[in-house]
Formats: structure tokens, sequence, C-alpha cells
């Protein structure tokens, strides 16, 4: 529960269907959580992307196996991300 909550995004994975709960994400990225899926065994779990710094890391329930979450984490490492500065901005 404390993941969901600190995480810039949290995209729930049931086969080919994915709802993204929270936060946006590329659609190139979206794309290849079904590619995933689609060659070979099915993502079933939750996805999340965590600020660490200055960048976005992905992190997994522990339903995906190993070998999806690093095809994934090498798809993300390419995907171009939106500036994320939470909170209130000074004028």
């Amino acid at each position: 529960m404390f993941k969901s909550i600190s995480s810039v995004f949290v995209i729930k994975v049931n086969g080919i269907r994915i709802n993204v709960v929270k936060g946006e994400i590329p659609s190139s990225f979206t794309q290849e959580i079904k590619n995933v899926s689609r060659s070979g065994r099915v993502i079933n779990g939750k996805i999340y992307g965590v600020k660490r710094g200055s960048y976005i890391q992905l992190e997994f329930s522990k339903s995906v196996p190993e070998f999806m979450q690093q095809r994934l984490r090498n798809v993300w490492q390419h995907t171009p991300i939106k500036n994320y500065s939470p909170g209130l901005k000074k004028l």
C-alpha cells in the first residue's frame, strides 16, 4: 500500500488489459506491456513508477516474473517522460 501512495504512477496489468490507476505513462510503454504479455506468459500484477532522485525507477509486484521485469526495464530506460515535480510551484 505504501508503494502505491509514494509512486508517480501505478499500472495494474491483467493479461493484455492495462489500467493506469495513478499518474500518466507514455503510450509506447503501454504498447510494450501488451507486447510482453502477448509474447509468452501473461502478466498479472502491478507496475510502480517510483521517483529516485532525478529519474523514475520501475518496481513490480511479486507476481511479475523477473525476465518480464527486465524486458520492461530495458524499454523504460529509453522512454522519455515529462518533467515531474510534485507539490506547489513558486511563482
